[in-house]
């Protein structure tokens, strides 16, 4: 009976290190409705824009964070996220090492129930490439930011990197992103019918 106590209180010990190790890594951007544009490439529709940090920091063309949402003509819908040098979530993760893993796409409007996506993060460059299947909620992606609400993506890939939250904000007034959102969610539907 003592051997399981003290076995107890060893696991009990080594599971609270583990938890005090798993630390979140949190990335809040906000998109730059000046720079959104949607392009149609074939038969693909692409919402690109520049983000920005709480702290709206300059950073050289090349350096700043982006995303693009892309619906493609085989159904399939892509969220890409590049982050900055110093909003870099994981920036143990090298040229040669990818991450996969499963994530957790949460609208918070509720617009749609939260999904559970693949998650692939590559270094490119000095710049990490997130990227998230959203098959099926591209169209409510851009209606959550078009209502002004953010759209979150959480992930836990274990190991020595930190558990992700990486939230994108949108305000949701600019004409220009209004417009443009407009045409990637009627691209979008278009394209997941045929």
């Amino acid at each position: 009976m003592k051997f399981v106590r003290v076995l107890a209180a060893v696991l009990l010990a080594s599971s609270g290190l583990a938890t005090a190790h798993a630390e979140e890594a949190s990335v809040h951007l906000f998109l730059n409705e000046d720079t959104v544009e949607t392009k149609i490439d074939g038969l693909n529709v692409t919402l690109r824009a520049e983000l920005t940090d709480k702290n709206l920091k300059d950073r050289d063309f090349m350096r700043r964070p982006r995303v693009w949402l892309t619906c493609y003509e085989n159904g399939r819908q892509i969220l890409t996220i590049d982050t900055a040098d110093d909003l870099d979530p994981w920036p143990s993760v090298t040229s040669d090492r990818d991450v996969e893993v499963n994530a957790k796409l949460t609208s918070q409007t509720g617009s749609f129930p939260d999904l559970s996506v693949p998650l692939l993060a590559s270094r490119v460059t000095h710049l990490l490439k997130i990227s998230v299947d959203v098959t099926g909620r591209g169209q409510e992606i851009a209606r959550t930011w078009l209502q002004g609400f953010p759209m979150k993506i959480i992930a836990t890939p274990g190991g020595q990197l930190d558990d992700l939250s990486l939230v994108i904000f949108a305000d949701g007034r600019s004409s220009i992103f209004r417009a443009e959102a407009a045409t990637l969610i009627r691209g979008c539907d278009v394209l997941a019918t045929n």
